[in-house]
């Protein structure tokens, strides 16, 4: 009898020193973080966190719950970013959790006084992961965060939370994860495009009312942490041709639209007359997707492509150098085949010297139109 005694109350000691479940956090308890916007206003940054209820994240995929999922944006202002998104807590109602962050946006004031500065705060506190996705953005931040999907889904089915859907069907600007962007930051000779964000309202409408949705609209240009400009998605055509991830992108000549995917482009380095210049070849395939002539044949109609491709990546070089930058990062791949000037070479029109393209068209279907 007296040993039973002794193990219960040895059972019930050793009980109190396992460690349990006391600080569980039950799921709906928690305030989610999905994105954060950063401006820089009055010598002050101005931090956004947008936060989406957990339960109608879950709702959305049923096509909307009650009323749809509500978004609530809040603001901080601080002298650097830490200090504004902690002006956040003295409001908040509940435990926020970061680790649900997807995408960050900055406006062209905050690129231009942070740089990448801002990811030395992000990268400190472990729930901020490396993964979201990083935009920049000339509206206001409150617009972008309040830009509504479909279907009263959560706002993270949008270009800002999950923009590579977008990107596989449209390859034309291409999606930045921010650790990408800390890389390009810190490689020499290299320049950081990160995309930028509109609100187009010409295009969707709901009950008769047109519905504004986001819009990749152009690139900001930062180099070694300086913010050199902006560059709209015309200026930008040439970018698709040298990505390598390019999955489908539509290009239109004369006589037809075409269907391009998986570019593979190639820098070459040379010197004439003692100037560094630059040679791109670019190899692509596709399809025809619609003919806008008779009887074109496959070689004229990849030769309009091949001229056409042409065209934009010498029009973006060149629209990257009337506001300083180095689109293609030329001087990135004179540092890495170790080339001495690769600080002091100056990048002129002329430093383009040929693109050669070559369209390989593998189905064209029927090349005669039937009226």
């Amino acid at each position: 009898m007296m040993r039973a005694a002794k193990l219960l109350v040895v059972s019930l000691c050793s009980a109190l020193l396992l460690t349990g479940c006391w600080d569980i956090k039950n799921i709906q308890d928690l305030l989610y973080a999905t994105a954060i916007g950063v401006d820089y206003k009055d010598d002050q940054y101005q931090a956004y966190i947008q936060i989406v209820a957990f339960s109608h994240v879950a709702k959305s995929e049923n096509a909307g719950g009650n009323g749809g999922p509500q978004v609530y944006i809040g603001r901080g202002k601080g002298k650097t970013l830490s200090l504004a998104l902690g002006n956040l807590y003295e409001t908040v109602q509940r435990r926020l959790f970061w680790s649900h962050v997807r995408a960050l946006l900055f406006t062209e004031r905050a690129i231009q006084a942070g740089g990448g500065d801002y990811f030395d705060n992000l990268k400190r506190y472990r729930e901020f992961r490396y993964t979201p996705w990083i935009f920049g953005t000339k509206e206001t931040i409150e617009d972008i965060f309040k830009t509504p999907s479909y279907f009263q889904m959560s706002p993270i089915q949008t270009i800002l939370g999950t923009p590579e859907d977008n990107y596989i069907q449209r390859s034309y600007i291409k999606p930045l994860f921010a650790q990408e962007y800390q890389i390009r930051l810190n490689e020499p000779g290299d320049t950081a495009l990160v995309p930028t964000l509109a609100i187009d309202k010409s295009v969707w409408e709901s009950d008769r009312k047109s519905e504004p949705k986001l819009k990749m609209n152009g690139v900001f240009a930062v180099h070694n942490h300086d913010f050199q400009g902006w560059l709209g998605d015309k200026e930008v055509s040439g970018l698709r041709w040298m990505t390598k991830s390019t999955s489908r992108t539509a290009v239109e000549t004369k006589d037809a639209i075409l269907s391009l995917e998986k570019p593979r482009p190639r820098i070459k380095v040379s010197l004439q007359d003692g100037k560094t210049v630059f040679n791109i070849t670019v190899q692509v395939r596709g399809n025809v997707v619609e003919l806008l002539s008779d009887r074109p044949s496959e070689h004229e109609l990849e030769k309009e492509a091949e001229e056409r491709i042409k065209q934009e990546i010498r029009s973006t070089y060149e629209a990257g150098l009337r506001i300083g930058a180095d689109v293609y990062s030329f001087k990135n791949v004179l540092f890495k085949r170790r080339y001495a000037n690769w600080k002091t070479v100056q990048l002129t029109p002329q430093s383009l010297r040929q693109i050669d393209v070559q369209v390989n068209i593998q189905h064209t279907g029927e090349l005669q139109k039937k009226s």
